[in-house]
C-alpha cells in the first residue's frame, strides 16, 4: 500500500469531514471505496510488525473507524492471521457502511464478540495469546470530541497495561484530533496509519507518546480536493 507521496499535508477536524462530504457528493466516491484503501493501508503495516498464523485482534467501533479496521481485519484473515473482532459498541449502533463491512466479516466466519459493556472478553484473549499478538485500534476516529466515560474508559485502560503492539487506525482512540491532547484517556499506539496527512494535533510533542511511529495511507481522496482543504501546517 503507497504512502501518499505529495508534500506532507495537515488537516482538523473539520478539515477531514468536508474530504468525506465532498469525495461523496462532489467526487462521488462511496465511503465503501475509501474504507477498502483505509483498511488495505492498515493491514500492510500489521504485516511489517507480525507474520501470518499471530493472533490479531481488531476493536472496532461503531463509525467509519471502525469499519476501516473491519477490511484490515478481512485482509488479515485471508492472509493466514487469526484474528479475532471485538465491537465496542452494540452492532445495532453501527454506521451503514461499516454494519456492511461487519456482515462480510460474520460470513467468514471470524469470531466476533460485543464488549461494549465489559472488558472481560479482553482480558481472556490477553491470557490465551502471547506477546507477538498484536491489536488494531479501530474504536475511535478524528470526529471524537470528548472524554470517554466509562466501559470505554476502562478498555482504552486495559489495553495501554497490556503487553501488546497497538496499531491506530487513522487516529489512537482517544487522542484529540485537534490539540494531540488526550481525551481524558487514550490509547498508546506502537504505530498509527493516519490518512490523507497529517492531523494537527500531531504537532504536539506530548502526542508522540500515543501515536508511536505514523505513517500516511493513501485512501484514494482525490489530490486536488486534500490540497484545497489543507490547513496551514502548525508552526
Amino acid at each position: 500500500m503507497p504512502l501518499f507521496s505529495q508534500a506532507t499535508l495537515w488537516f482538523n477536524r473539520h478539515s477531514l469531514r468536508e474530504i468525506d462530504r465532498r469525495c461523496a457528493t462532489q467526487f462521488h466516491l462511496p465511503v465503501t471505496a475509501l474504507m477498502e484503501n483505509a483498511g488495505t493501508g492498515v493491514a500492510h503495516i500489521v504485516t511489517r510488525y507480525t507474520t501470518p498464523g499471530e493472533s490479531v485482534l481488531v476493536l472496532c467501533g461503531a463509525g467509519n473507524n471502525g469499519g476501516d479496521s473491519l477490511v484490515a481485519a478481512r485482509h488479515l484473515a485471508n492472509r493466514g492471521y487469526q484474528l479475532h473482532v471485538m465491537l465496542t459498541s452494540p452492532s445495532q449502533k453501527f454506521q451503514p457502511a461499516t454494519a456492511g463491512q461487519l456482515a462480510t466479516i460474520g460470513a467468514m466466519d471470524i469470531p466476533i464478540t460485543d464488549i461494549s459493556s465489559g472488558d472481560a472478553p479482553l482480558a481472556r484473549w490477553l491470557a490465551a495469546t502471547g506477546e507477538s499478538a498484536c491489536i488494531v485500534d479501530g474504536m475511535f476516529g478524528t470526529g471524537l470530541s470528548r472524554p470517554l466515560q466509562g466501559s470505554l474508559l476502562a478498555l482504552v485502560a486495559a489495553v495501554n497495561a497490556a503487553e501488546r503492539l497497538v496499531i491506530s487506525v487513522d487516529i489512537p482512540s482517544g487522542l484529540d484530533c485537534d490539540t494531540g491532547e488526550p481525551l481524558g484517556l487514550a490509547i498508546r499506539a506502537g504505530h498509527t496509519v493516519t490518512f490523507c496527512g497529517m492531523k494537527i494535533g500531531f504537532a504536539q510533542p506530548a502526542a508522540a507518546t500515543y501515536t508511536g511511529q505514523l505513517s500516511i495511507a493513501d485512501i484514494g481522496a482525490p489530490a486536488t480536493l486534500l490540497r484545497e482543504l489543507a490547513v496551514p501546517a502548525p508552526d
